[in-house]
C-alpha cells in the first residue's frame, strides 16, 4: 500500500500565518498536520509515502527528519494550478496501485485511516453522514455506493454526507483516476480539485462511502479551524 499526501498548497485565507510556513506545518497539539498524517500512515504499515510540496517546499523538506519512505514531488506551478495537478505529479509512481490519498490540511483519528485501510481492493471515502457546512465537499449515495461529489453550497437535502478529505484507491480505480487525470491535463484543466476528475470516473468506479460520524476530523482552512483543531486535538 501507498500513500500520497497533496502538501503543496500555502493557505492564502491564513495569511499571517502561512507567511512563515505552508499550512501542511501548521501545529496542532504536539506535532503539524503533516507530521500527525506520516505518524498515522506509518503506525499502519504504510511507508511508501509521496508527499507533493511547492509553497516554502525547502522547510517541509527540513521539517522531516526520519526520512525513510519519504518521496517528495515539487509542484512548481503551485500558485497557478489547484490539487488536481499535485495528484498528476505522482502518477508514475502509484498509477495501477492501490494507494490512500489525503489533502495535506485534514486533521484525524488514526481510526479514520485505520477503517479505511480495512476495505482491500476497493475504492474507499470516508464521510461524516451529520455534519453539514459550507466548507466541506458533499456526497451523493445510491445503493451504499458514492454516486456524486457534490459541490460544498448543495443544498442539506440533497446532501448524504460530507466528505473529509481522505480517499482511498484500488489497483483499477487508481488506473482509472489517472487516466481521467491524464485527459484533464492534456485539456488545460489543471485549477480543479482532483474530485473533478474523480466525478467523471464516478458512473464507472464503484466506490464505498464509510461513515465516520463519531470520530475526530477536520479540514484546517482558517485561524479558526485552527483553534477548533487545538480543542479536539491538543494534547
Amino acid at each position: 500500500m501507498k500513500a500520497v499526501i497533496l502538501a503543496a498548497g500555502r493557505g492564502t485565507r491564513m495569511p499571517r500565518i502561512s507567511k512563515e510556513k505552508p499550512k501542511c506545518l501548521i501545529e496542532i497539539g504536539d506535532r503539524s498536520i503533516l507530521h500527525r498524517q506520516i505518524h498515522h500512515l506509518k503506525n499502519n504499515d504504510i511507508h511508501d509515502i509521496y508527499i507533493v510540496i511547492g509553497y516554502k517546499s525547502d522547510i517541509v523538506k527540513r521539517s522531516i527528519e526520519e526520512n525513510t519512505g519519504i518521496h517528495f514531488l515539487e509542484n512548481k506551478e503551485y500558485a497557478t494550478t489547484d490539487n488536481i495537478y499535485s495528484l498528476y505529479l505522482t502518477k508514475r509512481f502509484v498509477n495501477g496501485k492501490e494507494f490512500i490519498l489525503l489533502n495535506g490540511d485534514v486533521v484525524c483519528e488514526e481510526e479514520i485511516i485505520r477503517k479505511v485501510l480495512e476495505k482491500e481492493n476497493e475504492n474507499v471515502v470516508p464521510i461524516d453522514s451529520k455534519y453539514y457546512d459550507l466548507e466541506e465537499l458533499k456526497v451523493r449515495i445510491e445503493d451504499n455506493l458514492v454516486k456524486e461529489i457534490l459541490p460544498k453550497n448543495a443544498p442539506k437535502e440533497k446532501s448524504d454526507g460530507s466528505t473529509i478529505g481522505i480517499f482511498k484507491f484500488s489497483p483499477k480505480g487508481s488506473k482509472m483516476l489517472f487516466d481521467e487525470i491524464e485527459r484533464c491535463v492534456k485539456q488545460e484543466i489543471k485549477n480543479k480539485w482532483f474530485e473533478f476528475a474523480i466525478n467523471r470516473i464516478l458512473p464507472e468506479l464503484r466506490m464505498i462511502p464509510i461513515d465516520i460520524h463519531g470520530l475526530k476530523w477536520i479540514e484546517v482552512d482558517t485561524e479558526d479551524d485552527i483553534l477548533r483543531a487545538e480543542k479536539m486535538f491538543g494534547e
